[in-house]
């Protein structure tokens, strides 16, 4: 059985109001809404470097890529007349 243990942080004063509305609205205290966004935090963090590292195995493993160089031509492009289409992976030449 875990035990719970007592954080104390600062935040700032605009955040406290937010967290305190919020957990009005969700009808929960600041408290455990606290430990949802960090418990949220740290599995979406997870989810990341997982996600990272298996791109990263599959890189070493020779599968397809875009180069970085296209997908910044790409994302400069978005929103003007000449958007370009999103680029294709391929193989390393």
């Amino acid at each position: 059985m875990t035990k719970d243990v007592t954080l104390s942080l600062r935040i700032d004063r605009k955040l406290s109001d937010k967290l305190e509305k919020r957990a009005r609205q969700a009808k929960r205290s600041k408290s455990s809404l606290a430990t949802y966004a960090i418990d949220s935090f740290f599995r979406i963090e997870d989810e990341e470097l997982a996600r990272i590292r298996r791109t990263q195995a599959a890189i070493r493993a020779g599968e397809p890529t875009v180069p970085n160089e296209e997908v910044m031509r790409w994302v400069k492009s978005w929103g003007n007349p000449g958007e370009l289409p999103m680029p294709k992976r391929r193989k390393k030449a």
